[in-house]
């Protein structure tokens, strides 16, 4: 049996509720944001928009994939060229900030979703992991080909990302130009982390490692360490 084609169709109309909840999400935030008031701004009836999607946090869902998928492809462009550690991790995170920079906006208006614990949307909810888990996947790529012990491989791209939220929270409330301060920051901590990574692959490391990746276990952002 022929398999079925896209129907480009209902892309465009999925695409087109996608687009147009995401202008009212930087005008008026999550909470002033209706399912009825997006599909009435694409021309759509409320069913055909639910059609696409479920709900309003399924759209910013479906943004944060889309994002993410992005900075993966950017992630890996930039892999491609070679370049040290420290290089491969700048891409990371300037690539992010990159992504990110004309949305502060949206992302301001979304930010309390991210710390609330039972929010869907939450940066440790459920419903986030794939995104989550795929946002911590391009840290493990940056370190591939290095010589790290295993322990130290499983602990670093958890941190880095964890890093990497850190550098988020500031940018949203950075006034400098261009955010500038922040292009800084992440420069700065790259400049201390590095070293630190190298420092860390030390044999003698190896009960600090442990240590850490049972801090992570339990706050269940790796496997539990096999004891």
């Amino acid at each position: 049996m022929a398999r079925r084609r896209p129907d480009g169709k209902a892309e465009a109309t999925r695409r087109r509720v996608l687009d147009t909840a995401l202008a009212l999400l930087r005008e008026r935030g999550l909470e002033g944001t209706t399912m009825r008031a997006i599909a009435r701004e694409a021309g759509l009836s409320l069913g055909a928009a639910y059609y696409h999607f479920p709900s309003k946090e399924s759209i910013v869902l479906a943004w944060y994939e889309e994002q993410q998928a992005e900075h993966a492809t950017r992630s890996r462009a930039a892999f491609a060229q070679g370049g040290d550690l420290r290089a491969r991790l700048a891409a990371v995170y300037h690539g992010k900030l990159d992504l990110i920079a004309g949305e502060r906006a949206l992302l301001g208006a979304l930010f309390h979703t991210v710390a609330a614990p039972d929010h869907p949307l939450s940066v440790f909810a459920a419903t986030t992991l794939p995104v989550r888990s795929r946002a911590i996947a391009i840290f493990a790529e940056a370190l591939d080909g290095e010589a790290l012990p295993a322990d130290l491989s499983t602990l670093l791209a958890p941190s880095l990302w964890l890093l990497l939220l850190g550098c988020l929270l500031y940018f949203l409330h950075d006034a400098s130009p261009e955010q500038r301060r922040t292009r800084r920051l992440v420069d700065d901590t790259l400049d201390l982390v590095v070293p630190l990574i190298r420092l860390a692959a030390l044999p003698g490391m190896g009960p600090v490692r442990g240590k850490l990746l049972l801090l992570l276990a339990r706050a269940d952002l790796i496997a539990s360490p096999a004891i």
